[in-house]
């Protein structure tokens, strides 16, 4: 039996309600419990510096105000609720949108939602096991007998908590790419020929959210991007293969097909060369016994 639109606007009402409700429950908790083991967090979070951030015991970073340490607890505490509010809202929002939209179209959504949770969640796993270790363990250690490194809390968060938000957001690219060659709002045709800009775009992209001047973690963020397009346009690609060839459009492909192109062609025309050559001498004792049976037929 169908819903007139008062129940339908009725019912979608109460899950905007509980969603907003559950939300709050879940920052109020998230946060909550981050304040509560807050010492346990700040000793997560501090792992990828490995005891470098100061000459002090245990290496540990410093604050030089009186409520650093507190307006730093609670801003992490803030941002803990967020995180456990996130999954909560996106629910929410799906299960508002579920009677709304035909069940392919649910399908889509949720299969996009899940992938782009993913591919943050893998964006935040790569700059704090991979980004963070490799460029503290260089730019601390690169003073070493000549500077001390005194590293304030607040800006070892703000660095890390900046970068896994950045580095999050940039691993969306190919699901991007993919959708806008789905809906053929940018093609692959298109992308590929955009290939050329990519490498300065993402070097600039890499120093704007990047604070180091030694280009250590610049290139650790521009290598991925560049991974990224890549992987973005090998999904255009899959999404209308009519519009090319992937591997043959690569870069690497066509010059490895261009170098053998050239060497076929001076192989080609060497060997065409040496069999004119061959051909002469071959044809050269018959032209000798036909010249002079000419001259013997003269005389």
């Amino acid at each position: 039996m169908s819903l007139s639109a008062y129940e339908r606007g009725y019912k979608f009402g109460q899950r905007f309600r509980n969603t907003v409700f559950l939300c709050i429950l879940a920052w109020s908790i998230g946060a909550g419990a981050t304040f509560w083991w807050h010492p346990e967090v700040f000793a997560f979070l501090l792992a990828p510096a490995e005891d470098k951030l100061s000459p002090f015991e245990g290496g540990l970073p410093i604050f030089t105000g009186v409520p650093d340490m507190f307006g730093a607890t609670l801003s992490l505490s803030m941002k803990g609720g967020q995180v456990v509010a996130l999954p909560v809202l996106i629910v929410g929002i799906l299960s508002m949108l579920r009677p709304l939209v035909p069940r392919r179209f649910w399908l889509f959504i949720t299969t996009y939602t899940a992938l782009s949770v993913g591919m943050f969640a893998l964006g935040a796993s790569f700059v704090f096991w991979v980004m963070m270790p490799v460029s503290l363990q260089f730019l601390l250690t690169f003073g070493e007998g000549v500077a001390i490194p005194v590293i304030l809390l607040d800006q070892y968060m703000a660095l890390l908590l900046s970068l896994i938000f950045w580095i999050g957001v940039s691993f969306e690219l190919p699901i991007v790419m993919q959708l806008l060659a789905r809906f053929k709002v940018v093609s692959y045709k298109r992308a590929s020929t955009l290939r050329k800009w990519i490498i300065p775009t993402s070097f600039i992209f890499a120093a704007l959210i990047t604070p180091s001047l030694d280009g250590t973690l610049t290139l650790l963020v521009a290598i991925p991007m560049l991974l990224l397009y890549e992987i973005g346009l090998l999904a255009s690609w899959l999404t209308h293969r009519e519009e090319g060839n992937y591997f043959a459009d690569l870069p690497m492909v066509q010059a490895v097909r261009g170098l053998l192109g050239k060497i076929y062609n001076k192989l080609r025309s060497g060997v065409g060369w040496v069999a004119r050559k061959v051909r002469w001498a071959i044809g050269l004792p018959v032209r000798a016994v036909r010249w002079g049976g000419r001259k013997i037929v003269w005389w």
